[in-house]
């Protein structure tokens, strides 16, 4: 079957790649979209220790197709792909908390081989290829109503920008936010602050680019800026006494720092972006002193299992969009371009169609 395999040295689209049978408590997704995330590219750049070969891929939406003993879901369900795996039986589970289970950071062995060999599944996912298999706790159901493009960004872009706003930064009508990064994690973050009628919503980023969409998306403010010096001084202009949220995207160190220097009394700093893992931050500790905090953020620090189906129905509703996002979409042999676009800053969010439907700009 048809997948885009990082071989150790070059994405590689390829035909024959092959995926066994689901097992107890598993599924088998014909995955229909995949966003391409820059978490996707943490392998290639040796930011995340990986088995090579491996599919990447880990923000997609697809159909059931097949299913393991113990699996109730119906064959045709329309579903976003979640990276969750947990146990569904430890503490955190059971208080509605997958993001804490211990069970999420296990890699079970691989669902796929290429001439006989092991081909590594990517964060228990693997979503660039036309059928990954995973298990039921990481599969969603959504309405067949939303389009393949939008299904995809649900299981990332989206649940991480507004889980990370709505529940971890816990952000209040009337209060303030900074998001540092306008990408596609961060511009939803944007959108998460103004439906939550934040009173102000800035934007800092080096692209230009970036400001119509972000405006566009709720936006007050767009700065754009080259260091976090930049970013420091810009937070003390706009905002001498602080933010009450401030969403870091970009996963750098002196960004997370800034971040937190630009708290007001009672702000949260949240970091959504991924670093490579060895970084360490350095700030004053009395920064903290007037009830202020600094929080780790995991795909939004929420369960999908509920969170998805109501961004699903506000999406459906027209509470929120989604498809401006979307920047363009492409097969998966277009991987290279979308790859070096990416790294541009030149999308917000490429996506590529496994199902040979919809080739194209998006915007």
């Amino acid at each position: 079957m048809e997948a885009l395999v990082w071989t150790g040295s070059r994405l590689e689209a390829v035909d024959d790649l092959e995926v066994r049978a689901p097992l107890d408590g598993e599924v088998t997704v014909r995955v229909e979209a995949a966003g391409l995330c820059h978490s996707d590219l943490k392998p290639v750049d040796g930011d995340i220790a990986q088995t090579v070969p491996v599919v990447l891929g880990h923000e997609a939406a697809g159909v059931v197709v097949d299913r393991g003993p113990g699996v109730d879901l119906p064959i045709g369900q329309k579903v976003v792909l979640s990276v969750l795996r947990n146990c569904g039986h430890c503490t955190a589970c059971r208080a509605g908390r997958p993001t804490l289970c211990p069970g999420t950071t296990g890699t079970p062995p691989t669902v796929f081989t290429r001439h006989g060999a092991p081909v590594a599944q990517f964060v228990r996912v693997g979503a660039f290829a036309r059928h990954t298999v995973v298990g039921q706790q990481q599969v969603i159901p959504i309405p067949d109503g939303i389009p393949n493009t939008v299904a995809a960004l649900l299981g990332c872009a989206v649940i991480t920008g507004f889980g990370a706003v709505w529940e971890r930064a816990r952000l209040r009508a009337g209060e303030s936010a900074l998001v540092i990064g306008a990408g596609g994690i961060g511009l939803n973050a944007v959108q998460a602050a103004t439906v939550a009628g934040a009173s102000r919503v800035v934007v800092c980023d080096t692209n230009p680019r970036k400001e119509a969409i972000a405006r566009r998306l709720g936006a007050t403010d767009f700065h754009v800026v080259g260091s976090a010096g930049d970013v420091a001084a810009t937070a003390a202009s706009v905002a001498p006494a602080g933010f009450d949220a401030v969403i870091e995207c970009v996963g750098r160190a002196d960004l997370l720092a800034a971040s937190v220097g630009a708290l007001a009394w009672g702000g949260r700093a949240v970091m959504v972006g991924l670093p490579p893992a060895d970084t360490t931050i350095t700030f004053g500790m009395r920064q903290l002193f007037q009830d202020k905090a600094l929080l780790g953020c995991r795909m939004g620090s929420v369960d999908p299992h509920t969170f998805i189906p109501d961004l699903a129905r506000r999406y459906l509703a027209g509470e929120i969009v989604i498809d401006p996002l979307v920047t363009t979409v492409v097969p998966l042999a277009g991987a290279e371009d979308l790859v070096a676009r990416l790294r541009s800053g030149d999308l917000d969010r490429g996506v590529f169609d496994l199902a040979g439907q919809t080739v194209g700009s998006g915007r």
